[in-house]
């Protein structure tokens, strides 16, 4: 099944570790027996959302408890790596910094944004420690300048990214989510 899915994660942060085969694979044959619906050789993006360990596990809950039914994502840094256009119906697989497959959700919505442009709608997705774009702006802009910075971009008002609205399919410690 490892064929079936993306294990290029694109940028990982500092001390992330990337799943094994054997954890994805049995991650997926769970989350397939738990939600049929997602078919029987899906084709997944594997991604890491946060800052460091601490905060991808809080963000984790968050999207858990539902508050947080949403990411970003900057074109340029898909333009430079080469990772997948987000689309509606993409599923993504998020992990942990350890590497283990935790969560699949499902892209159900995504728009265009540019970043001097933002309002709370846009930041509406994050969540709530975070959604209020006077946090939101400041703590994207540390973050995506630390992932520009090896392309030599920084963020600027004209800078556009994605705000990709999604579903919680698959939680790997509780079953199926939805």
């Amino acid at each position: 099944m490892s064929q079936n899915f993306d294990l290029t994660p694109g940028h990982l942060p500092a001390g992330a570790t990337p799943p094994t085969d054997a954890a994805l694979r049995a991650f997926f044959e769970a989350a397939v027996r738990a939600c049929p619906e997602i078919g029987p050789r899906p084709v997944c993006e594997i991604r890491w959302i946060g800052l460091d360990a601490e905060s991808t596990l809080q963000i984790l809950e968050l999207i858990r408890a539902r508050d947080k039914t949403g990411t970003f994502t900057l074109p340029w840094i898909v333009e430079r790596t080469g990772q997948p256009v987000p689309r509606v119906g993409a599923l993504l697989v998020l992990i942990d910094m350890g590497g283990r497959p935790t969560l699949m959700v499902r892209t159900r919505a995504v728009r265009d944004v540019v970043f001097g442009k933002v309002t709370a709608e846009d930041t509406a997705v994050d969540g709530s420690p975070v959604r209020d774009p006077a946090v939101w702006v400041p703590l994207h802009t540390v973050y995506w300048n630390a992932l520009l910075e090896p392309f030599g971009l920084t963020v600027s008002d004209d800078m556009p990214f994605w705000v990709e609205a999604f579903e919680l399919l698959y939680d790997a410690d509780a079953g199926r989510s939805t």
